[in-house]
């Protein structure tokens, strides 16, 4: 039998910010029950509806303080009998972060994020938007109200059916996404690819000439490959070569980035490295699906994702972090919204940050979340994003 009272006041520490790590593994040990899961919604409810409070807390508030207690990674069951009744017409709203393993930020900081922004300018955020350059150097600016491309040996059109005027398919086909822009393309044999932000992809506009299906990469792009036993498919990437049959898997390989992540999510591929001075390749290594290959100036590395589907949020609409420094976090913000980062500290650049915002919001959105930290503060100007410690 839950003793209620006591429920009740494990979350009221958390939302004041004086809970210790004994009573936040308490509170979460009551959250993985689902037997408790009606008591736990009535707690939530009870902290935030207190007569102490003297003002009414958005939707948004209380979606951040639902997702606070139950994003920890070492939380690994999140009640699936309903949601927090009021914060289901918020569900799309951000999850917040948090720096530490345990503790997270009391609600006092989330009622005052409005006035952290020192200014009204925001940021819209990117949107379907992608370039097609012909072998020949035409370049076509594909439609911002589609939202892909089919290829076909004898026609180009979006996937809606619509031809795309004044275009024939050339040998050799280049698409590019600019830094705010994203799209999917179809190729001939069906497979589908999703080009995130500031990418690029090369492929032939048919593969019947070819024993392999060999397309090339900059930048991140998540692949559905059509199998084809008789005709592998090739991703060539920064220093890599990632062959498969027919799978699903994703490539981040952004000239900016200290390494190029492979993850598998489905099926298996072969992935080489290849020597830039001799061209030699290296052993391959076969993935599993939930196995990231990574490959740096210093060497490779193999490791097993707890969630492997973290590797491609960015497909479903959102920015995931995993422990991830502020740099690598605003260099993904950065692409997606089209803007310069500036730090006034350079020290900030390495505070970690975990959890999962969604990026179909306005760049001040995403800031507030970040903020929420207390470790990092923003202001906005023009296309610059300024950071600096809080």
């Amino acid at each position: 039998m839950v003793n209620q009272e006591h429920l009740n006041a494990l979350i009221k520490q958390f939302t004041d910010g004086t809970i210790s790590k004994d009573d936040y593994v308490e509170l979460m040990a009551h959250f993985k029950s689902d037997k408790e899961a009606d008591e736990v919604f009535l707690a939530m409810d009870k902290a935030w509806m207190s007569e102490s409070i003297d003002r009414a807390h958005s939707p948004e508030e209380m979606d951040v303080l639902y997702y606070k207690l139950t994003s920890n990674k070492g939380f690994n069951k999140v009640p699936k009998v309903k949601l927090w009744p009021k914060i289901a017409i918020a569900a799309s709203v951000a999850i917040a972060l948090s720096t530490g393993i345990w503790f997270f930020v009391a609600h006092q900081r989330m009622i005052n994020v409005q006035s952290q922004m020192v200014n009204n300018n925001n940021i819209s955020p990117g949107h379907n938007q992608a370039t097609l350059i012909l072998s020949n150097g035409k370049h076509i600016n594909l439609s911002d109200t589609k939202t892909g491309v089919v290829i076909d040996a004898a026609r180009l059109s979006y996937n809606d059916g619509t031809e795309i005027k004044e275009s024939k398919p050339t040998s050799l086909l280049t698409i590019t996404t600019p830094n705010g822009g994203t799209y999917e393309i179809r190729l001939s044999d069906g497979t589908k690819v999703w080009l995130n932000a500031t990418s690029t992809i090369k492929f032939p506009s048919t593969f019947t000439k070819s024993k392999y299906r060999k397309v090339e990469l900059t930048g991140e792009a998540y692949f559905e490959v059509e199998k084809d036993k008789k005709m592998p498919f090739i991703v060539v990437t920064r220093g890599q070569e990632v062959e498969v049959l027919g799978t699903h898997f994703n490539i981040n390989s952004y000239p900016d980035e200290a390494s190029t992540k492979t993850t598998l999510l489905e099926g298996s591929v072969k992935v080489s490295v290849i020597n830039a001075k001799t061209l030699h390749q290296a052993s391959p290594s076969i993935l599993k699906p939930g196995m990231q290959f990574i490959f740096t100036s210093s060497g490779v590395r193999i490791q097993e994702l707890k969630d492997p589907e973290e590797a491609i949020s960015w497909k479903s609409g959102y920015f995931t972090f995993n422990r991830e420094y502020l740099d690598e976090v605003m260099r993904k913000v950065s692409r997606w919204y089209n803007v310069d980062i500036v730090y006034k500290n350079e020290q900030i650049k390495l505070i970690p940050f975990s959890g999962t915002i969604t990026r179909f919001t306005n760049v001040s959105e995403v800031l507030k979340m970040l903020e929420l930290t207390g470790k990092v503060k923003f202001t906005i100007e023009g296309k610059n994003i300024i950071a600096d410690r809080k």
